[in-house]
């Protein structure tokens, strides 16, 4: 078994219409969706719960990671949207994103090859959840709900700070890439555990 997904390469990372975006993201978690799903799913148990080979996070406290990420993400997006509410200035006018530094840098460091510690927030628990996969995807269809639910907001003025970190601040388009790319470099992640197992 091998997974072979690569980072979506027509994800927008400098300047994009709203809709672009959102389509665009939600391309990426369709691919990502569908290759996590025939990768993980067919695994026996043992193999989905076994550390990897130098000790680090299974295959299913990676998964169990995403979620917790994901959910943070979420959250401060809901939240961010319902600040962003009627009469507080970020009813939609023109519709074109653009990504703040904050969330320029944090995604470019998602597709760097630097291992990046995870926040004490984000890192799993001895036990993953049950189901953990179909909750991640689940994450991941929520997602792609709030945006299409967001286009009447002017995304670049949906401002929140990282739940994960204070001193990173992004906008709603920011944070969607975020979960995306977070998301292809964990995909990674579990083929080189997976194949630490079987070699």
């Amino acid at each position: 078994m091998s997974f072979s997904h690569t980072t979506s390469p027509k994800v927008p990372t400098r300047h994009a219409t709203q809709e672009e975006l959102a389509a665009r993201v939600a391309s990426g978690l369709e691919t990502l969706d569908t290759q996590v799903d025939a990768f993980v799913r067919p695994m026996h148990a043992a193999h989905r719960t076994a550390p990897a080979a130098n000790g680090g996070w299974s295959i299913d406290a990676i998964l169990e990671h995403l979620c917790l990420t994901n959910v943070a993400y979420l959250d401060a997006m809901h939240s961010a949207l319902e600040h962003a509410g009627a009469g507080a200035g970020a009813e939609r006018t023109t519709g074109d994103w653009r990504p703040t530094l904050g969330g320029r840098l944090l995604v470019a460091s998602m597709q760097s090859k630097w291992r990046l510690p995870a926040p004490k927030s984000i890192v799993p628990g001895p036990t993953p959840r049950a189901r953990v996969l179909d909750a991640l995807l689940g994450t991941h269809s929520v997602l792609r709900d709030l945006l299409r639910q967001a286009q009447g907001r002017e995304w670049t003025r949906v401002r929140m700070v990282s739940p994960l970190s204070r001193l990173v601040r992004l906008n709603l388009g920011d944070a969607a890439l975020v979960m995306l790319r977070h998301g292809e470099r964990h995909a990674q992640q579990m083929d080189r555990v997976h194949r630490s197992l079987t070699a």
